[in-house]
C-alpha cells in the first residue's frame, strides 16, 4: 500500500485546495432523504474534505440515515412506553427499543469504519487525559485576572 502524501507538501496542499473548493455530495447509489441531510453535513464535516474516499462517502451516507432513523424512532420511544402487555395481557418489553438499540449499533461501526469515534479522532485514553488536563490547567488560570478580558 503506499504511503499517505505529507500534507505540508505543495502537491498536497495543491489537492486540499482543490477538495476543499468543491461539494461533497453523498453517492447517487446511496440516497438521503430530506431528514437525512443535517446528519450527512455534520458527518462530512468531521474529516477534511481531501481526506474522504468514494466508499468512505458511501458509509458516511449509511451512517446518516442511520443516525436520521434513530432519531425518528428514539422520537417515537419517547411518546410510548417501555413496557407493553401483549395481546393476552402479558407485559412485555416495547419492540421499539430492540430497533433503537440495532440502530444505535449500527451508528456506531460506521463511525468505527470511517475512523470518527473518540478513539480515531482523539488517539488513546492517556493522551487525550493528558490533553485535557492540560486545558483544565489553563482554564483555572482564568480566575487570576492576568488575561484581559471583555467586561
Amino acid at each position: 500500500m503506499p504511503r499517505k502524501q505529507r500534507v505540508d507538501s505543495n502537491t498536497a496542499a495543491v489537492k486540499i485546495m482543490q477538495a476543499a473548493a468543491s461539494e461533497l455530495m453523498p453517492p447517487a447509489h446511496v440516497p438521503l432523504a430530506e431528514a437525512d441531510l443535517p446528519f450527512w453535513h455534520n458527518i462530512i464535516a468531521e474529516k477534511a474534505k481531501a481526506e474522504w474516499t468514494a466508499h468512505d462517502l458511501e458509509i458516511a451516507a449509511l451512517l446518516a440515515r442511520a443516525m436520521a432513523s434513530l432519531e425518528g424512532e428514539e422520537t417515537k420511544l419517547r411518546s410510548e412506553d417501555t413496557v407493553m402487555s401483549n395481546a393476552g395481557g402479558t407485559p412485555m418489553q416495547n419492540p421499539r427499543l430492540r430497533v433503537v438499540a440495532d440502530l444505535h449499533a449500527r451508528a456506531i461501526k460506521y463511525r468505527q469504519t470511517l475512523g470518527i469515534h473518540n478513539r480515531g479522532k482523539n488517539g488513546e485514553k492517556r493522551d487525550t487525559d493528558k490533553r485535557s488536563a492540560m486545558a483544565k490547567a489553563v482554564e483555572s488560570e482564568l480566575g487570576d485576572d492576568l488575561l484581559a478580558r471583555p467586561h
